[in-house]
């Protein structure tokens, strides 16, 4: 016989049964009438959101068990069981008997995986940054949500992943001259990601008030859209002030106690970095509109053959300077 002893009792480690099943709707509600009474609430939108991935075949073996406790009551599962019943359809489960009652209150201890550690477990190495710079560039801005919401599900990471697959040399060339750290949050790296893809996918500079190419012109936006100022281009009052009338808005709501990380702030960087990508001037971004004023995203080709070899990866370009013939330039 085989013990461990805890805080809360011995555990009979030969007594915890672990098998293998295919839960089908009956034997779901089956279990389910074992359940606490005490068990938390059942969330209903994620039980939809699990019964949409067992009716698509997206629903996937986890080593996290529906469990039972040394009195047969239902103590993890329930969601996963309802989902099966909603979705009218059998799904596999683990299912472990005789577990000490008191795995309840610990089973939801451990740190869940992010998305982007989920995908990089699927097989394809994504950081967080990245992760959240896609889902942003792919938002419909028609809704509530930002894309870190909208897409934040596990049965998006397929799409997640194909997007991320179609530009991710930007990213490599980002990360080499550390664009990629925490300062540089979505949606500001959403945004360089919009304008870079559009501008390779339309490289006419004839289309363009300025003639920079699209690696260059997506770094000075996150130049100037997180730190109001570039070490790498020198600002144009023609063409370049469209990121910092966005942060002058941003500024705004947080003086104001507004969110910073919902829709209309993710409307504010979109438009103004459409503005930026063709360098038009402007004095107040709008962000009452619904339709994105780059093309959709999802349905840009892959953008992994463009040439970086001309792009400022050397920091060799004047500083802005304030005090230096920019008379009447917005700098935060």
């Amino acid at each position: 016989m085989k013990f461990y002893e805890t805080a809360d009792g011995i555990i009979d480690l030969d007594g915890i049964q672990v098998k293998l099943e295919l839960v089908t709707p009956e034997m779901a509600k089956n279990y389910l009438s074992c359940n606490f009474k005490n068990n938390r609430i059942l969330r209903k939108p994620w039980v939809k959101e699990l019964s949409l991935l067992i009716k698509k075949k997206e629903f996937n073996l986890s080593w996290d068990c529906i469990s039972f406790d040394e009195e047969g009551i239902l103590v993890n599962g329930q969601h996963r069981l309802n989902a099966v019943i909603e979705a009218n359809l059998p799904a596999p489960f683990f299912i472990a008997e005789n577990m000490p009652h008191v795995a309840a209150q610990q089973g939801d201890n451990g740190k869940k995986r992010t998305q982007s550690e989920r995908i990089t477990v699927g097989g394809t190495v994504m950081k967080r940054q990245e992760c959240s710079a896609i889902k942003n560039a792919i938002c419909e801005l028609n809704t509530a949500y930002t894309g870190t919401y909208l897409y934040g599900l596990s049965r998006y990471d397929k799409l997640v992943t194909e997007v991320y697959k179609k530009h991710s040399k930007y990213f490599d060339e980002l990360d080499k001259i550390n664009y990629l750290r925490n300062k540089y949050t979505s949606p500001a790296l959403a945004v360089a990601l919009k304008i870079f893809v559009e501008m390779a996918y339309r490289p006419l500079k004839r289309t363009y008030k300025h003639n920079q190419n699209a690696f260059d012109r997506s770094i000075f936006w996150l130049d100037l859209y997180i730190d109001g100022y570039s070490e790498r281009f020198t600002i144009n009052k023609e063409t370049d002030l469209a990121p910092l009338v966005a942060r002058k808005a941003l500024k705004h709501k947080r003086d104001n106690r507004r969110a910073t990380w919902d829709i209309e702030t993710l409307k504010l960087a979109i438009k103004a970095g459409h503005l930026f990508m063709k360098g038009s001037s402007v004095k107040r971004i709008n962000t009452n509109y619904e339709t994105d004023p780059f093309t959709s995203f999802k349905t840009l080709p892959s953008t992994n053959k463009y040439s970086h070899s001309n792009s400022s990866h050397i920091i060799s370009i004047k500083k802005f300077n304030e005090d230096n013939n920019h008379e009447g330039l917005i700098h935060f």
